[in-house]
């Protein structure tokens, strides 16, 4: 028996000898072993706890208890319920509500002839005294179930398999339209990224015209009679006036670009039930119902003793979407304040002897152009950013930068937030700037780690 038991899994009973892991063999235990396993492993008594534990499936009882017992307790809540009422609802169940002699009631399962007490399945109506006498005043005088419900339980049955059959054509149906649904956010999707591509198109195709406005410019100064003081002059204003240019082709590309995003699915479908598409509303009552699931079966998987952090009770599952349009708009303002802030850069000195020229911003000077190089006087955000724009205009994405530590960790970071194309001789420099630009765009970094 203890071979059998190790070789199968079974559930070890009490006795002579126990299993031996180990030795792999059946020892001999003790009378207080033999106790001590009695104590612990107690078969159970009651009949249909016993139908479990041999049997290793549900019984007749503990089945009302879950699906009927909650229903049939809402039901005699309810005003003017009568007995009658009581015997239709169980019926549908191909239960029978039945009453002996001696004042008990039972519950009788019509399709397999097995009983048991309604006071071990309704106890909150049946069991004890008090309770069975509060049903009957409800109730009324006993009146047992009608020979029509017995003799409908055939056609119940095929009431049944006809409200299955509906229930699986509509279930069918849902799925044809989700997947129709779908199919149709994909088109959308697809549609919306390339006019996305062709923004993008737009703006490279502009920023390379500008530039070379800006090349042949340059080419008509330099060869023009005036003296090197004036030209320095022209070149400075020239390239100043291509950043303030190509910054707002950027920002009017990153508008229209952010306009013709692609919604993600929930937003989609939320606007289609605004149109009055039916399959749409109920896609959303599909997720509503799934995600009541998920958190009813989070709920029972949480310890009673424990800390349990999350997001708070009127947090929406798609947020991170909102949260990410959110990110989106605020970098898209704050790219347009210091936008604004540029535009407004004024000449507020030109050195005739030397040629340099002094940019304000905000009021104050900020950038001062000296011909080879471009000097950043205050760590202004826009400051930095003309600055760093105005040397590339001039010099090219290959600069270098001098300055203390914290003047370089600021044009790092503002190369690496606005996106600008740049390369830092500085090695330590371009490697922050890289490390910079993998947080500010994951997918980039991987990207860049799959193609190694």
């Amino acid at each position: 028996m203890r071979d059998l038991e190790a070789k199968h899994s079974w559930t070890h009973t009490a006795g002579p000898t126990r299993w031996d892991e180990q030795s792999k063999q059946a020892v001999r235990t003790s009378y207080s072993e033999r106790n001590a396993l009695r104590s612990a492993r107690q078969q159970p008594t009651d009949m249909a706890a016993k139908y479990e534990y041999y049997n290793d499936e549900e019984s007749l009882q503990t089945y009302i208890r879950r699906e009927m017992a909650p229903r049939v307790r809402q039901l005699l809540i309810r005003r003017n319920v009568t007995w009658n009422d009581l015997h239709i609802f169980l019926s549908k169940a191909h239960l029978r509500l039945e009453k002996a002699e001696s004042g008990g009631y039972t519950v009788l399962a019509t399709d397999y002839n097995i009983r048991v007490k309604a006071s071990n399945v309704f106890r909150s109506n049946f069991a004890g005294k008090g309770n069975r006498q509060a049903t009957e005043t409800a109730l009324g005088p006993w009146t047992p179930a009608p020979t029509s419900l017995q003799q409908a339980a055939p056609h119940l049955a095929q009431h049944s398999e006809r409200n299955a059959a509906q229930r699986e054509e509509r279930k069918s149906q849902r799925r044809a339209d989700r997947s129709a649904l779908i199919n149709e956010y994909n088109q959308y999707r697809n549609r919306q990224r390339e006019v996305c591509k062709g923004f993008t198109k737009d703006g490279r195709d502009g920023t390379q015209y500008l530039r070379e406005v800006l090349r042949q410019q340059k080419k008509e100064i330099r060869a023009s009679a005036l003296s090197w003081t004036d030209k320095k002059v022209l070149l400075s204003q020239a390239a100043a006036q291509s950043v303030l240019e190509v910054r707002a082709l950027k920002l009017s590309i990153q508008r229209r670009r952010q306009e013709a995003f692609p919604k993600n699915l929930r937003t989609w479908v939320a606007d289609r039930v605004d149109e009055g598409d039916a399959r749409a509303a109920a896609q959303l009552r599909g997720w509503r119902y799934a995600d009541q699931r998920n958190q009813r079966r989070l709920d029972a998987r949480l310890e009673a003793n424990g800390l349990h952090i999350g997001p708070p009770p009127d947090h929406d599952g798609n947020t991170d979407w909102a949260d990410l349009a959110q990110q989106r708009l605020a970098s898209q303002q704050e790219q347009q304040a210091l936008a604004n802030q540029i535009a407004t850069t004024r000449i507020w000195h030109i050195d005739r002897k030397t040629g340099d020229v002094s940019y304000t911003l905000n009021g104050q000077v900020s950038v001062i152009d000296r011909g080879r190089v471009v000097t950043v006087l205050n760590q202004d955000k826009a400051a930095v950013l003309f600055g760093l724009e105005m040397a590339i205009q001039k010099y090219g994405s290959h600069i270098a930068c001098t300055g203390t530590v914290e003047w370089k960790r600021m044009a790092t970071k503002v190369a690496a937030q606005h996106g600008i194309s740049v390369q830092f001789t500085d090695p330590e420099m371009q490697h922050a700037l890289r490390l910079l630009q993998r947080l500010a765009n994951p997918r980039q970094g991987q990207q860049e780690r799959g193609g190694r």
